[in-house]
């Protein structure tokens, strides 16, 4: 019966085969513990490499993208951001060099001003766009009737400059213009503080934008001197397609549909309207 009980019987053979697949296993987790301790040791510098390389693709990205809104170093919203195109372009600063916008006053000279020079070349923003560009939602600000579509009236710095520019050269040639153009009729008083309200945006625009392009100079034949070489390279925007922006985008409504709103307040009176009949 002892006997019988203490009898030696085979091992099953589906045993044996658990028995061989539980090493492997022990087996595999010992050889498998030092490769995920190595793995955890470096888990922190590799994903520190993963974040700096995501970032740098991220800001390479960011700045190959155009933005609608900011151009160059200013960063001050305008909806005509859009149209702003950099190129190199060569300027002429030849003392005699002959252009479309100098000379003898003409018809042909005048037409190629009032092209790309504007006073008033109105467009429109809209509220959001205005608090965006910095400003106020001041109830002096002129606002376009609902039929019109709406929002505030606005026009672009570039061809006001212009403008401005034009006026001093009108200026220029007084036994020209003098008698003719309106901007002269008026007293001389406010005829002097249109042309200094010029000369001061104009020297404003310029110490703005300060051009730090380098003129080399020259030793000339005929001067003791040497002499600035003018015709120098610049980054410049393609005012073309930013006048093209200003005319798809002007509005265009009857002067009497630009009227007061009920809830209108004026600004103060600036002196110079003083002496007109505005």
């Amino acid at each position: 019966m002892v006997k019988d009980f203490l009898q030696y019987s085979p091992i099953n053979a589906a045993d044996n085969d658990n028995e061989e697949s539980f090493g492997d296993v022990k087996r595999f987790r010992a050889e498998l513990r030092p490769k995920l301790h190595n793995i955890i040791r470096v888990w922190p510098i590799l994903s520190h490499c993963a974040l700096i390389w995501t970032s740098i693709l991220f800001f390479a990205l960011w700045m190959s993208t155009p933005s609608p809104h900011l151009h160059d170093d200013i960063p001050v919203y305008s909806p005509a951001s859009g149209a702003v195109d950099l190129m190199i372009a060569r300027f002429n600063g030849t003392l005699d060099f002959p252009s479309i916008y100098r000379g003898p006053p003409s018809p042909q000279i005048d037409a190629a001003w009032a092209r790309i020079a504007h006073d008033v070349l109105p467009t429109r923003m809209s509220l959001e766009e205005i608090l965006k560009a910095g400003e106020v939602d001041s109830p002096s600000k002129v606002k376009y009737p609902a039929e019109f579509g709406g929002g505030f009236m606005v026009s672009m710095e570039a061809p006001h400059q212009l403008y401005c520019l034009n006026l001093l050269r009108k200026a220029s040639w007084p036994e020209y213009y003098g008698p003719t153009d309106i901007s002269f009729q008026d007293t001389p008083e406010v005829v002097r503080m249109h042309l200094d309200h010029c000369i001061e945006m104009i020297r404003q625009n310029i110490m703005c934008n300060a051009d730090v392009t380098m003129i080399t100079w020259d030793w000339v034949q005929g001067h003791k001197k040497p002499y600035p070489n003018f015709n120098t390279r610049h980054q410049c925007r393609n005012y073309e397609k930013i006048l093209d922006w200003a005319v798809e985008h002007a509005v265009d409504i009857p002067k009497s549909a630009v009227t007061r709103f009920e809830d209108t307040v004026d600004i103060p009176l600036p002196f110079h309207l003083m002496h007109t009949n505005v």
